[in-house]
């Protein structure tokens, strides 16, 4: 083949109307996908954070490393303790 009609094939397949994009993020990649606990000891907690709606994720998620272990788990934004921490964090940040 010369190079011509191979330069004309590849024309077409670039611009056939035929070829879709995909999406480069699709929803529901948040953090806490599984079981998450209503409350935690605050004086255990080794850090907090707080990831707000997103893009990627369009929930709130509250992530909770504890000081022992480092395993970290989620808090439920709906819990009593979980609206008091996002209240505090609102707080801080406006």
């Amino acid at each position: 083949m010369s190079l011509k009609v191979l330069a004309a094939l590849l024309a077409i397949l670039l611009y056939s109307p035929d070829v879709h994009g995909f999406l480069m993020f699709r929803k529901n990649r948040c953090l806490c996908r599984g079981p998450m606990v209503n409350a935690v000891n605050l004086r255990n907690v080794k850090n907090v954070s707080i990831i707000f709606p997103s893009n990627s994720c369009d929930k709130n998620e509250i992530v909770i490393t504890p000081i022992k272990d480092g395993n970290k788990m989620c808090l439920n934004p709906e819990s009593k303790q979980g609206k008091f921490i996002l209240k505090r964090a609102v707080k801080k940040i406006s």
